[in-house]
Formats: C-alpha cells, structure tokens, sequence
C-alpha cells in the first residue's frame, strides 16, 4: 500500500472515530448503554448462526438477563461484585461488543462454595475453582448456559487498589428503565485498563480506557488516576492516554 493511500485511510478512520466519540458525548451513558444491549444480542445471534447448539437458545437482553441472574446469587448470600472490563468501558466511553463479563468481588473461600448451588442449573460454575479462587484471590469464570455469555470472576483478597474500587462502586442501569447493578468507577475502569495492560501490551485494553477518556474527558477525576497510577507504575501510560485523548 502507498503512503498517500495509507495515510488517507488513516485519517478517514481518525474521523470515523472522533465522530463516534461525539455521538456517545451527546447520547451518554443511558443511551449506550440501550445500544450495548443491542450489540450483544446482535453477536450472540450471529454466534448462534455458526454454532447450531445454540439455536433456540437466545432470547432478547441476553446481557440483563445473564447479569441479573448472576448478581442476585451473589447479593443472596451477602458477596459484595461490581461490573468491570469491556461492559463497563463501553457504558462511560465507546461501546465495543463482548461475550465476556468482567467482575471483582470479594468472598469468602467459605461463600464462594456456596456459590455455585445459587448459581446451577442456569451456570456452569465449578464448585472446586470458585472456593480455590477465593483462597487465592485469583480469577475463575462461570458460564451461563442459555446464553453462552461467560462472567469472568476476579477475587480481589487482600489487594488494597482493588479493595478500595470495591468501596467507591456505584450503581448504574445498562439503558432507559433497566435494573440496575454495580459498576466499578469510570477512574477505576481506565486505572483497572491500564494495570491489566502492563504484562499483556493489550491494544484492547488500551482502546478502552482510550474511550473512557474521549468521552468523558475533564469530567474525570484526574487527581484521583494520577495519584493511584503513580503507585501502580503507570503514570507515564496516564499522560500518554490522557494526551491521545484530547485532554
């Protein structure tokens, strides 16, 4: 490909994207969070084209109805969650389509076992990983079985950054008239983005917490990101996002 070629792509898609972080500006969180529902449920469907087991399966608002399955399991038996990861980002900034859930939450090993009996039969939730999980503060996901959307589960233990994301959660509705559920911060998401960049190099990672920043921009708590990123060593990976933002 020439260079003339090339750069007039890249800058159509430069436009494409500054126009997409316009639209979101103006529609905000309600309205992207209408169209996230739309998305998955346009990709779950085109998923199930390809895959005849799950013909049938599929019903409008996959990704409501798999959450709220899902947290009124946990919050039955008193486990503190909130909503991290592409579902989160694509509700403060520019959407992107997922088959996956990303939560924290804190549990005991002792209630995590508990777990999987409020879970069944809707989930595949593996008993023996879920109380390993919790004893290791590591990560463990589970499945919902009717809509083949995979939650992935991050036990946050004794991690302090992690600790006190969970106690500035804030609840918020996916779209007009929706339940609402726990999602970590908008701050929280870009420093959570970044931190999970740091060993991957992920450009998804980065393309979202990019997004976050678009979109909601000066409105951020940017005090707040420099100070916690400072002690996570990605202060330099702040600016640069901050600065590719427009901030």
């Amino acid at each position: 490909m020439n260079a003339p070629h090339a750069n007039q792509i890249n800058d159509a898609a430069d436009r494409d994207r500054r126009m997409q972080v316009f639209l979101t500006q103006a529609r905000g969180p309600a309205r992207n969070g209408n169209l996230l529902r739309q998305a998955v449920d346009r990709a779950l469907r085109m998923k199930a084209l390809r895959d005849d087991s799950m013909k049938g399966a599929l019903i409008n608002d996959a990704l409501i109805d798999t959450l709220t399955q899902a947290t009124d399991a946990m919050e039955g038996l008193g486990i503190a969650y909130a909503v991290t990861g592409s579902v989160a980002s694509s509700l403060y900034g520019e959407i992107r389509s997922t088959f996956n859930v990303d939560m924290i939450l804190i549990a005991t090993p002792q209630e995590a076992n508990k777990l999987p009996q409020s879970l069944k039969p809707r989930f595949y939730a593996p008993e023996d990983m879920l109380t390993d999980a919790a004893r290791t503060a590591t990560m463990v996901n589970v499945v919902d079985n009717r809509q083949a959307l995979k939650i992935d589960l991050s036990f946050v233990g004794t991690d302090a950054f992690l600790q006190s994301v969970l106690q500035r959660r804030v609840q918020a509705a996916i779209g007009d008239g929706q339940p609402k559920f726990w999602f970590v911060t908008a701050e929280d998401v870009i420093l959570m983005k970044l931190l999970w960049r740091k060993d991957s190099q992920s450009s998804k990672q980065w393309n979202d917490a990019l997004g976050v920043v678009s979109v909601r921009g000066a409105r951020l708590d940017w005090q707040y990101m420099f100070e916690q990123a400072r002690g996570m060593d990605v202060e330099d990976q702040l600016t640069q996002l901050r600065d590719e933002g427009g901030v």
